[in-house]
């Protein structure tokens, strides 16, 4: 689904990495922090805020580093990605793109638990939350489709019952931006669709309970995709008698 305020947020991930690609050809060593600064100047030069939750703090900042990859690695396909400056630049999301392959696929939940432990050598809700953002923002950036994100991040919340809780939280942004998604293309309508929209993902992904309210999906179609929340009502309170 693009919208402008998508088009300008690719645009600002494009120019960032312009940016970042001629650092590394000047020097031999480019820090996290400084592809972080980059990004953050660049998005401020479109007029755009990052791709965000409700909550805004500079983390955010370091997080968007999944979008500079994703858009580079997917969409334009530089080289040298996980080799010399770029490769420690994209280190972690590197190790995040592996996981997701793995969930992609059609993989058991051991599997899954040796993907998390070998990139990370931990499993917590910081990894966890990371992944879930790299699969959120694939489907955001439009590489990978809603069927696809869905058994990934299905196949992640099936591997780990005993984060079942977590993934309520986890998983929050990921659904809003799903639902957000059908909202912003007119695909979802009415209040009724968005209900059934809503608590039919929460409970397709496992989380039978932890759909987001509507009022937060209201909030990520603003940040997310600069559309207002505007839903038709039943028949029966556009017409009362």
């Amino acid at each position: 689904m693009s919208t402008p305020l998508k088009r300008a947020r690719l645009r600002a991930y494009v120019n960032a990495l312009a940016d970042i690609v001629v650092e590394t050809e000047r020097a031999a060593k480019l820090s996290r922090e400084r592809a972080v600064e980059i990004l953050k100047k660049s998005l401020g030069e479109v007029g755009v805020e990052p791709f965000r939750g409700i909550r805004f703090s500079d983390e955010v900042y370091e997080k968007e580093l999944i979008s500079l990859y994703i858009v580079a690695k997917d969409i334009l396909r530089l080289p040298s990605l996980t080799e010399g400056a770029l490769g420690e630049v994209f280190q972690v999301e590197r190790l995040l793109d592996g996981v997701v392959r793995v969930l992609l696929g059609e993989c058991s939940p051991e599997r899954v638990k040796e993907a998390l432990n070998q990139a990370f050598g931990t499993l917590d809700e910081v990894v966890l939350s990371k992944v879930v953002r790299y699969i959120a923002t694939g489907f955001y950036l439009d590489v990978l489709d809603e069927r696809a994100a869905v058994r990934a991040v299905g196949n992640l919340v099936n591997a780990l019952p005993e984060f079942r809780e977590e993934f309520k939280r986890i998983a929050k942004f990921f659904l809003a931006v799903v639902i957000g998604s059908k909202v912003a293309s007119g695909e979802v309508r009415s209040r009724v669709e968005l209900d059934l929209a809503r608590k039919a993902l929460a409970i397709n992904l496992g989380l039978s309970g932890g759909a987001p309210s509507v009022e937060y999906i209201a909030d990520i179609v603003k940040i997310v995709y600069g559309r207002s929340l505007q839903l038709a009502e039943p028949e029966s309170r556009q017409h009362p008698s």
